[in-house]
């Protein structure tokens, strides 16, 4: 049981970090990240 708490508290922060720093989840695994137009990072 606490694995389970450990494990989905670790997934909650890894999507808190993606969410803040707006990394698409297609890009996770690529140290490139491709450009984003300005349109539509606002």
């Amino acid at each position: 049981m606490r694995f389970k708490h450990w494990f989905l508290g670790l997934v909650a922060t890894v999507a808190m970090v993606v969410a803040a720093t707006g990394i698409y989840p297609a890009s996770w695994g690529l140290w490139y990240q491709p450009e984003v137009p300005e349109e539509l990072r606002k």
